[in-house]
């Protein structure tokens, strides 16, 4: 089954990349609807293909202007979270040059960062304070990179001052909602996993890509849970690294959870 849906996946991709990449720059540069609907199933449809049952819980979303703050497990959370509507997503620069993935992504606009060039993050702030303004949603993985999900590593505050920079811009904008949200793949084949199991689902560090594809194919179903917790708001008199400790410290909460 898993060779099956391998040739599914690779199918699928050369699908996307042919047709749905040319057809998602077109919608997007003329503001058709279709720009909104088309990352949303690409990524139910790879979801679907790698075995991935995704399952959204907890709080409702807070208002806009929101940037949705998560723990960081595996590439495919880029793909859990666009199932359900597509944030935009920053990303490290490497992204930019996978195979098909990155071709998306660069459609999308995703905006991608130099993590090696901290006078980056300024340009990086910037443009998620206006795709916040403009009415997208902003999803930050607050860690900086992903974990071997065993726990939630220590949250960046850098890039939360996208929310300042916004309310600086925009004095007219009471305030933006940070929502945290905890990303956790809990289940394989219908048995709970536990903490090493989760473990072997992880891709962190310097592991290679294809191997964890082949490692979820051969583990599926997968069901992935994301958790979202109460909302808090940024305002101008925000102290930013408050914000960002706060911020984790719900992840963390929610993270553990969905462990117990």
């Amino acid at each position: 089954m898993a060779y099956f849906r391998a040739c599914l996946l690779i199918l699928a991709l050369v699908a996307f990349y042919v047709i749905g990449t040319p057809l998602q720059r077109a919608a997007r540069r003329r503001g058709w609807r279709l720009a909104a609907r088309i990352p949303p199933f690409f990524a139910k449809t790879m979801c679907f293909l790698l075995g991935v049952r995704v399952v959204f819980e907890g709080a409702p979303l807070g208002p806009k202007p929101r940037m949705i703050v998560s723990n960081h497990v595996s590439w495919s959370d880029i793909l859990v979270f666009a199932s359900r509507e597509t944030p935009c997503f920053v990303a490290k620069s490497e992204v930019a040059d996978w195979p098909i993935l990155g071709a998306f992504a660069r459609v999308q606009d995703t905006i991608f960062v130099k993590r090696e060039s901290r006078s980056d993050v300024a340009r990086v702030n910037a443009a998620m304070a206006e795709k916040m303004k403009a009415g997208e949603d902003v999803l930050l993985y607050g860690e900086g990179t992903s974990s071997d999900g065993a726990d939630v590593l220590a949250f960046k505050p850098s890039l939360f001052a996208a929310a300042r920079d916004l309310l600086r811009l925009y004095p007219e904008v009471a305030a933006v909602t940070v929502q945290p949200a905890a990303i956790a793949y809990v289940a394989a084949r219908g048995k709970i996993l536990n903490a090493e199991e989760r473990r072997a689902l992880a891709w962190y560090g310097d592991a290679d890509l294809a191997p964890h594809i082949w490692s979820l194919l051969k583990h599926a179903p997968v069901e992935c849970r994301v958790r979202f917790g109460e909302a808090l708001d940024y305002c101008a008199d925000a102290d930013r690294k408050a914000v960002a400790l706060e911020t984790e410290a719900r992840v963390r909460r929610l993270a553990a959870s969905m462990a117990s």
